[in-house]
């Protein structure tokens, strides 16, 4: 008899059902294996596997049940659910509100997990939440270039990804191996299940690179015959700007909660104009004859020449997000990049052509500045 708790379960199905994606079924084979005082609890299908180890003292066995059975005997409290083998069925007995609850689920054939590397490297700080920020870059629906995958290159330790309209690169990382490796990406990273454990290490056998983080164990297969674009030749040349953006920590919390409130005339591209002359000020209009919107960063200010250029906001919100000080900018159609010791994020400029002008009848908000003791 294996027993586990309600809560454990629900944490358990989070992760499983992130790391499946889009192939999470119902009767997807969840497998459970005692052996030498150990359980695991494991999922996998063509691209990923998802194992989660814990100490038991049981018997030896081992099944696979559908994924439906978490989400039966799932909850938010610690009561605990027994599975037991009976007739070729697996009976899970747990009590809710008080009153007992018992319901059978049948075996499924288990699968062959990937096997685990002999060797394993401590991949670095931050790794999990370099993978989640590589990850959140892909594009899974690209069909001329993976860009639904990861690149992490042994040779100088770098995670790219990008989804040919937003670049990011990672530095930093220990992998063991010398070759740049495709992996598809995966919104595991982002449970906080996984992102907690330590310690991580990075390992890679046959054709699936495995990445332990405390309990859990996250299995990539690598895409051998998938092609990846050369992300170095898109990324700008140090010095090479011609107009700097000094982004104020104070600006950057203001921009973060502000930009996503502005009107919109494309929720496509979501542009916003960003204008560089005296000040740093952002612009936007809606397409509902809404008054055009100005944000006048007071605190951050412009080192180089007077520039207007035209951005989707996403892009520039996610700069603000992942914490970069300094916008460069070239031209208003050359590439956007940030850029610091560790990461460089470059992104793709809109077309001039929806380049807000100035509005004398605009309504105009300031940011609080540098000084906290500035109203609002």
């Amino acid at each position: 008899m294996i027993t586990l708790s309600r809560s454990h379960l629900k944490r358990l199905r989070r992760v499983f059902s992130r790391a499946l994606g889009s192939s999470r079924t119902a009767q997807v084979p969840v497998q459970f294996c005692v052996s030498a005082g150990q359980l695991s609890i494991a999922v996998q299908d063509h691209e990923v596997a998802a194992t989660y180890c814990l100490p038991m003292d049981a018997p030896e066995r081992s099944f696979a049940v559908p994924l439906e059975l978490f989400k039966r005997c799932e909850g938010t409290k610690d009561e605990p659910v027994t599975l037991e083998l009976a007739d070729g069925q697996v009976l899970a007995r747990w009590t809710d509100a008080g009153i007992p609850q018992v319901a059978p689920f049948e075996l499924l054939e288990p699968t062959d997990l990937p096997p685990l590397p002999p060797r394993m490297v401590v991949s670095g700080a931050d790794f999990l939440a370099a993978m989640q920020a590589a990850c959140e870059t892909t594009d899974p629906e690209s069909v001329r270039y993976a860009l639904g995958c990861v690149q992490l290159r042994g040779s100088d330790g770098h995670i790219a990804a990008t989804d040919g309209r937003q670049l990011l690169i990672q530095r930093g990382f220990a992998f063991p191996w010398d070759d740049a490796l495709l992996v598809p990406a995966s919104r595991v990273f982002g449970c906080k299940e996984v992102a907690s454990g330590e310690p991580v290490a990075i390992g890679r056998v046959d054709d699936w690179v495995a990445i332990t983080a405390g309990p859990w164990t996250i299995q990539l297969k690598v895409q051998k015959d998938a092609r990846f674009p050369q992300v170095d030749d898109h990324v700008p040349a140090a010095g090479s700007a011609t107009a700097v953006v000094r982004l104020d920590a104070g600006d950057a919390a203001f921009l973060g909660d502000a930009l996503n409130r502005l009107p919109c005339s494309d929720s496509h591209n979501q542009p916003i104009t960003l204008d560089l002359n005296g000040q740093v000020i952002l612009r936007s209009r809606g397409s509902d004859g809404t008054p055009t919107t100005e944000l006048v960063l007071t605190g951050s200010r412009l080192e180089g020449e007077p520039l207007k250029v035209c951005t989707n906001r996403r892009f520039l919100a996610r700069a603000v997000k992942l914490g970069f000080q300094a916008i460069e900018l070239r031209s208003q159609e050359a590439p956007v990049c940030c850029r610091d010791a560790h990461r460089t994020y470059v992104w793709a400029l809109l077309g001039k052509e929806s380049i807000l002008k100035p509005d004398e009848n605009a309504v105009r908000i300031e940011s609080p500045g540098p000084s906290p003791s500035k109203p609002r």
